[in-house]
Order: C-alpha cells, then structure tokens, then sequence
C-alpha cells in the first residue's frame, strides 16, 4: 500500500497512510500536459513545433483520519499549514518538492474526519530518492582489506579517462549537479555531451584547491558557485552564453570533460536523481 510523508521546511511530518492513521487518494497516475509552441508558414499543411515546455503539478489529497480524530485533524493543520512547502515521499524511495496551495479543509460533520487539500509542485516529476553519481578524472581506489604491509601496494591511481557513460535511467531528462576541480589549474573548464554536442562551458580559472558547483536549488533556479576555502562566489555570468547543457537525457549520457590545458588536471563530478513521470499506487 502507498504511503506519503510530508516534511515540511521546520522539520515537522505528517504521514498519509495506515502509519498515520489517515485513509487518502492523491492523483499521482496523471500525466503532466506539454505546452507546446507552434507556427505556420504560408501554404504550410499542418504545423512546426519549436518550444516545447512542462508547468509544475497540483496534487488533489481526499482522505480520512481515524483514531484520535481531533489530535489528527490538529496535527495535519500544523504540518500542512498555508504557505508551508516542503517535500512528499512516497514509500521512502521517490519524493516531490511541493508547497501547500490549499491548506487541509474538514467535513462540517463532527467526528468524520473526512478532508481534502491541495499540494503544487513547481517541478511536476517524482525524484528517486537514491542519487546517482559519476566521476571524470580523480584518483581510483586500489587499496582495500585485507592487506599485507610487507608488500608494495598502492592507496590508488589517477585516471586518465576524460569521458564516462552517465546512465539516466528515470522516465525523463533532469537537471544535475556539476563539480569541477583541479589538481592544478583549470582554465574554461567545458563539459560536452557527445551524443548531441550540447555543452556547458565556463569562462574562468580553477586553482588548486578550489571547485566550481553548477546546480539547480529548491526552486530550479539555475546556480554556479566558485569555493575557495570558507568564501563563496556567485559566478553564473562565468557559464558561456552558448552553454545549453543542463539537463541529462534519459538514457546514456556520453560526456566528456576539458579545458584549454587539455583536461590533465580537472576533475569533473556529476550526481542526479533519476524521475519518474508518473506513480502509481501498488
């Protein structure tokens, strides 16, 4: 049976579920609708797509507590209170960003426990709650227990490999996260997508011991951040306005990693959740 928790922004969680003492329905099984944009030419038989664009999801809740009717009532008021957001995980393996868009409204009728509520989800697809991770460059693990000290042996090895297979295996193409280091320094560091050329490049310098972080935040707003110790920079007016890499496909990812020193000495990290379009209750 599905079950939902809501973790709001305080830390605070209401459980939709038997766990919950809370019967619900939410219309997780629908698809999201595709905004398309469209032309026509003189003469033309039919149309041409040139945009194609996804809006967030509302997710209707209906369901019934049960138990202590009046402590549950009060605790999903608390949790689900307006202007409150947060996330909804689904059978601890897939969650949602949301924020609550109509605060939970009960049966008039004393001691039903009946109500019914509304979610909105800027970014309208399921995220696996494991990550998925990849690497360029770095050193290779070679040393693992048990081990004989009287030997030789090495801790790891640097790799050489400036491209990886990254494996998107959810339902659609989603946004990642991008670490960029250098063991030395990094100049115009770019990251390409072999399989269809796109790219994201970024027009400055890495030194030895400071990384660049490309991420999209809560809001999926795009974000890129040089760390050099305890300070941070804001540096998204370093992402080349050609750049166009940021999402993953579904699928293989074919991408390489380098800048104009050829790539010896950067270090490129790449971790996602992969999304479902839909969930259904099993």
């Amino acid at each position: 049976m599905l079950e939902a928790v809501f973790e709001n922004n305080n830390g605070k969680k209401y459980t939709f579920g038997p766990s919950g003492c809370t019967w619900f329905g939410m219309n997780i099984g629908q698809g999201v609708e595709v905004n398309l944009g469209k032309s026509q030419g003189f003469a033309q038989i039919g149309e041409t797509v040139e945009t194609q664009a996804i809006s967030g999801r509302t997710i209707d809740v209906t369901g019934q507590v049960y138990g202590d009717i009046t402590e549950r009532k009060n605790s999903l008021r608390t949790v689900c209170a307006p202007l409150d957001s947060g996330r909804l995980v689904f059978n601890k393996d897939s969650f949602i960003r949301v924020y609550v868009k109509a605060a939970p409204t009960f049966s008039v009728v004393k001691n039903n426990g009946l109500f019914k509520m509304q979610f909105y989800a800027p970014y309208p697809f399921f995220s696996s709650i494991t990550e998925s991770y990849f690497l360029i460059g770095g050193t290779k693990k070679n040393f693992r227990f048990p081990v004989n000290y009287g030997k030789p042996h090495r801790f790891g090895t640097r790799s050489s490999e400036r491209y990886v297979n990254v494996l998107n295996n959810g339902d659609v193409r989603v946004p990642y996260k991008l670490v960029l280091r250098s063991d030395g320094t990094s100049t115009n560091p770019k990251v390409t997508n072999m399989s269809n050329f796109s790219f994201i490049k970024l027009n400055g310098t890495i030194s030895a011991g400071e990384y660049i972080t490309v991420y999209r935040d809560e809001n999926n707003v795009l974000r890129a951040e040089l760390t050099s110790g305890s300070t941070v920079t804001d540096v998204i007016s370093w992402i080349d306005d050609d750049s166009s890499l940021f999402e993953l496909e579904a699928g293989d990812n074919l991408l390489s990693a380098t800048d104009d020193e050829g790539g010896i000495a950067l270090i490129a990290s790449f971790s996602f959740n992969p999304a479902k379009a839909v969930l259904y209750e099993t």
